[in-house]
């Protein structure tokens, strides 16, 4: 089969087209036929060899396709079934492997697609939309009269979540931006926009001085520290990533005096310890797109040979909101 690997971390003109042996599922799991692969900025940390994983790797944490053979011990599958599946559950060793024709996934970890699902648009929406889901639903438990405040909207994370905040839905979704220049492409989810220079004073005239009650946070850096101080009493941060790269420091004494939570969530880290929950929610999900519900923008689709540009695209920050792959 044909897959895109990591000999040796590097740039984006590392990845390398090879040939590999089709994979067999193990028990209590699957292999799909690999129609579409989703790409996202965790695959560039991945092939830089910014968590250490072994080489010869293959990068793809999000796929759509249809069931090529099951494994011991699954039911509920049959070949020729499509499929979406996550391939992030590195606690049970490593996984991934999405950027090639036949893709091995946990069942746990895959949910079935009606026929005539989009698989291109559901490929784009699994790894953002299942973390989006946990965020509001398990731990920022999100309420019809909160105010959710979503930093790095214009991302692809950032944009998913508002969305899904928007339809679950909250009293109010506002969008942090970095800077006038950055443009939302779904005007339509926010109930306002504000820039991260303004961001205390946009807050306190919004909301008449009370604050948000819930933050999502894939940014991190000073962002994370504006944000937090806008929290109300009773209010919850949920930190999602942290592309700035600074982790600023948040005293716990802030956090009791203020009556405030923080909560964190990393899907990679913890999937293989509640594959049920991230099945639970990979499922939902894809209804929700399904139904037209949830409406996702439609994808960049680039050949799995351009890989590469996609890579090279989504450091210099130049990247569409998402990109998946076309695999066959």
């Amino acid at each position: 089969m044909r897959a895109v690997v990591v000999t040796s971390p590097g740039p984006a003109d590392s990845l390398e087209a090879v040939e590999l042996p089709v994979p067999s599922p193990g028990p209590g799991e699957l292999t799909v036929d690999v129609g579409y692969a989703g790409v996202g900025f965790v695959d560039t940390l991945f092939r830089s060899g910014a968590f250490g994983l072994p080489t010869p790797f293959t990068p793809g944490i999000e796929v759509t396709g249809r069931v090529r053979e099951v494994g011991p011990g699954v039911a509920g599958f049959e070949p020729g079934r499509p499929v979406a599946a996550l391939l992030n559950d590195f606690g049970r060793g490593v996984r991934a492997g999405g950027y090639a024709e036949v893709a091995v996934a946990h069942a746990a970890m895959t949910t079935p697609l009606p026929e005539g699902a989009d698989l291109a648009r559901m490929a784009a929406v699994l790894v953002n939309g299942v973390t989006a889901w946990i965020a509001l639903r398990d731990l920022a438990r999100l309420d019809v009269h909160d105010d959710v405040l979503v930093l790095g909207a214009s991302g692809g994370l950032g944009g998913i979540t508002g969305r899904l905040a928007a339809i679950h839905p909250a009293r109010r979704v506002i969008a942090v931006v970095g800077s006038a220049g950055k443009r939302l492409s779904d005007t339509a989810t926010w109930t306002n926009v504000v820039h991260g220079t303004d961001l205390g004073a946009a807050v306190q005239e919004l909301t008449g001085g009370r604050g948000v009650d819930v933050v999502v946070d894939p940014v991190g850096g000073p962002l994370r520290t504006a944000a937090y101080d806008q929290l109300a009493p009773f209010g919850r941060l949920v930190m999602l990533g942290n592309a700035s790269g600074q982790d600023p420091a948040i005293p716990g004494d802030s956090v009791w005096h203020g009556t405030r939570q923080l909560l964190g969530l990393s899907l990679g880290g913890v999937a293989h310890l509640v594959p049920q929950r991230v099945g639970a929610a990979l499922s939902a999900l894809v209804d929700l797109v399904h139904r037209g519900v949830l409406r996702e923008p439609t994808p960049a689709i680039l050949p799995l040979d351009r890989v590469a540009e996609v890579h090279q695209a989504l450091e210099d920050r130049t990247a569409p909101a998402k990109t998946v792959l076309a695999v066959r």
